[in-house]
């Protein structure tokens, strides 16, 4: 019986950022990009210190669960842009 390959989120926003096929060298340098703001980075390391107090509202505690979300699949979209980039130093 064949298994269903597990689709991620960073899987499903790739084919919307990008719906024609491979990421191009012109979509990875954007998706390089891409970062938190300062006041992002400020609220997330306000939320997790608290955090690690025990110190969070349930609302607190989802938008911490948000930005990890978020963070980790802009981590996965970046690793990819960067695969995407070598390849095309190697080809030209």
């Amino acid at each position: 019986m064949p298994t269903a390959s597990i689709v991620s989120e960073a899987d499903i926003w790739e084919r919307i950022i990008h719906p024609h096929g491979p990421i191009s060298k012109g979509a990875a340098h954007r998706f390089l990009d891409l970062s938190f703001s300062d006041e992002d980075r400020a609220r997330m390391r306000d939320l997790a210190e608290r955090n690690r107090r025990g110190a969070l509202s349930d609302d607190e505690e989802a938008e911490l669960d948000h930005f990890c979300r978020v963070g980790t699949l802009l981590s996965i979209l970046k690793v990819r842009a960067r695969r995407v980039l070598k390849s095309h130093s190697r080809d030209g």
